[in-house]
């Protein structure tokens, strides 16, 4: 609760009268004051309290019903929701479902950029389906199943200026001193993941910049603001002033399908299927 009725009626997006009018309106109807006012302040009564609780079970369930009744009607029309990290494509993703709509032409599939964090919440929620993610994304998540699409390693991005950008492959400890551009740990667990890779190795990694997006680490190595470890992939990018160099240290980072075992439906089955029997998962070649 606000805690102030001008404040309520603008995260409400409505003016602050209408807003008084049926609060009052509804005290009268229940015969009750739902709020303690001053000329400062509104605090909820101990009966408006006790309809606040009523109220979220009730938005709550409602939410709910809602969800499992979305996601009954994707399971009847074949429909099937699909999360995934924006490099999903640059990996012959596209190659696996084109394969499967052309055994499958009477699924359809709706696809939503999602950051791994983001896509397990959808998980959770029933909004979506299948994630697709990194390795990293995959561990400790006893909650939920995963298959390997695309099988990869980090590589190392530097500038074309870069002391080490004419090596062959370079061993993760000579990064030590390296200001590096790494992702958003709020995202996901690509980070972290890098980070006890690192401190494996006996030291702990300089993070200069942390960002959303893989390709904002290929930009800020571009303009030479400092080197970045990214999926085997991004070599396809071709990106300007930016050299890849294989490390010596193979860190998987595959791209994989999650998805909650205990919410299967017929079409995530043949989904599931079509991974398991029909799909190959593909080794990139760097």
């Amino acid at each position: 609760m606000s805690g102030h009725f001008g404040r309520a009626a603008e995260e409400l997006n409505i003016s602050k009268s209408p807003m008084s009018i049926q609060i009052k309106e509804l005290e009268v109807a229940l015969g009750l004051s739902l709020f303690d006012r001053d000329s400062r302040n509104v605090t909820l009564t101990a009966a408006g309290r006790v309809l606040q609780r009523e109220c979220e079970q009730i938005f709550n369930t409602l939410d709910f019903a809602i969800r499992n009744t979305q996601k009954r009607g994707r399971a009847e029309n074949a429909v099937i929701n699909i999360g995934m990290v924006s490099s999903a494509f640059l990996e012959g993703f596209g190659n696996l479902l084109s394969d499967f709509k052309s055994k499958h032409p009477e699924c359809s599939l709706n696809f939503t950029e999602l950051a791994p964090n983001q896509q397990k919440e959808a998980l959770n929620d029933g909004i979506i389906d299948v994630g697709i993610c990194r390795h990293c994304d995959t561990l400790n998540e006893p909650a939920l199943n995963s298959r390997v699409l695309v099988k990869e390693n980090l590589t190392l991005a530097v500038p074309n200026t870069h002391p080490l950008k004419d090596r062959r492959a370079v061993a993760l400890e000579e990064l030590k001193d390296e200001e590096m551009a790494v992702l958003d740990r709020s995202m996901s667990n690509t980070t972290p993941f890098l980070i006890a890779k690192c401190k494996e190795r006996g030291f702990y990694p300089k993070a200069a910049f942390e960002v959303q997006e893989p390709s904002t680490l290929l930009a800020l190595v571009a303009s030479e603001q400092a080197i970045a470890l990214v999926s085997e992939c991004f070599r396809s990018q071709k990106a300007k002033n930016v050299r890849f160099i294989r490390l010596k240290d193979n860190i998987p980072t595959d791209l994989c399908m999650i998805y909650k075992k205990a919410q299967e439906t017929d079409v995530l089955r043949k989904f599931l299927h079509f991974i398991e029997f029909d799909y190959k998962p593909l080794m990139y070649d760097n």
